[in-house]
């Protein structure tokens, strides 16, 4: 179903009893070697598991002549940046789909974002490890969809950026910055709807090194919208897979699964989650307003942490009010995050004393 190009391959791809992808190094020169010669395992339960992974080993080996058969087809390819890994990595994928490889997901890696430390110049943030590294991705991204374009599949594909990782709002004493609850994703490709999906985030002016961003969407909402508009998957499926309802957002051209793309309903500027008092002391009574169908209320802490989801089901058009009781949680800044559809709104909310 799925192939990483490099040499080990990711659990993102393990399935429910054997992995669902296989890794490739350079697709010309892969299993060159095949012989078909198995060592004998030995008849204990050590033999028996052994036995086992040279037999999924091999069935995955079954797959390796139609690699080098579509990557034989391409000749030519755009020109790409040289001492750039991501950007080999994307070449490799460029060419598979060209060649009429029929596997449906890619996945490459870019590693060196971990900069706790020394992630920026002093006296100059915008220079530094980090921009080095996010110049690289853009310029890997800019060849791979040129490269797209010049083979003729700009249409059949769409790319997709996730970290395991996110960042924190402000800096640490070592010119880094620690790990965080929220991270932007980019999506790229000719069938992408352009622009930003979500709203500039509400940052404190007292915001420390330990605080976050909340989220504003889901992550699992955006594999949700590729499976349902890229993969043409149904709602109920997709529901199946990932146990709960995640919000579909209008992030690509869908014409081919549902016949038009469904744009973000929500008007810039009306206030459809409030709450009343704020700043407060123990609750606060939290308004809100849905167009009816699966709607969703979280609180979020300063740690990007979902600490309660006072709201989780289906309503009928209307505006409504819930207690929100902070009970023993500390004084500070919380956010009330509302989902209805592919609407999202982020309130933010001060305990004092």
């Amino acid at each position: 179903l799925a192939i990483q190009i490099g040499s080990i391959t990711s659990l993102t791809l393990q399935g429910p009893s054997v992995s669902m992808g296989m890794s490739i190094t350079n697709p010309t020169s892969f299993y060159n070697l095949i012989n078909n010669v198995i060592d004998p395992a030995p008849n204990n339960p050590m033999g028996h598991e052994l036995t086992y992974i040279r037999t999924v080993a091999n069935q995955t080996n079954l797959y390796a002549q139609q690699i080098v058969a579509a990557a034989n087809q391409v000749t030519q390819q755009a020109a790409y940046p040289g001492s750039n890994s991501l950007a080999d990595q994307l070449k490799i994928v460029a060419r598979l789909v060209k060649g009429g490889l029929k596997t449906r997901i890619y996945m490459v890696s870019y590693g060196g974002f971990d900069t706790h430390a020394s992630q920026v110049v002093t006296g100059d943030p915008t220079t530094g490890t980090h921009a080095n590294l996010l110049k690289n991705v853009s310029d890997a991204i800019k060849a791979f969809v040129d490269d797209c374009q010049f083979l003729g599949i700009q249409d059949r594909v769409l790319g997709l950026t996730f970290s395991e990782f996110g960042r924190r709002i402000k800096s640490n004493s070592s010119t880094g910055t620690d790990h965080g609850a929220a991270a932007p994703m980019f999506i790229f490709g000719r069938q992408v709807t352009p622009g930003v999906t979500g709203n500039n985030p509400t940052i404190p002016a007292n915001a420390s090194v330990n605080d976050n961003i909340p989220m504003q969407y889901d992550f699992r909402s955006i594999y949700a919208s590729v499976l349902e508009r890229w993969f043409c998957v149904p709602p109920a499926t997709i529901q199946t897979i990932l146990f709960q309802n995640f919000q579909s957002l209008a992030i690509c051209n869908d014409a081919s699964c549902r016949g038009t793309s469904t744009p973000d309903p929500n008007p810039s500027g009306v206030e459809l989650i409030s709450n009343y008092p704020n700043p407060f002391t123990e609750s606060t009574t939290i308004k809100f307003t849905t167009k009816g169908g699966h709607t969703l209320v979280q609180i979020i802490d300063m740690l990007g942490r979902v600490i309660k989801t006072p709201v989780d089901r289906d309503y009928t058009p209307g505006t409504y009010t819930i207690s929100f009781d902070s009970g023993g949680l500390p004084t500070g800044v919380y956010y009330a995050r509302f989902q209805n559809g592919p609407t999202q709104q982020v309130k933010a909310m001060l305990k004092v004393r």
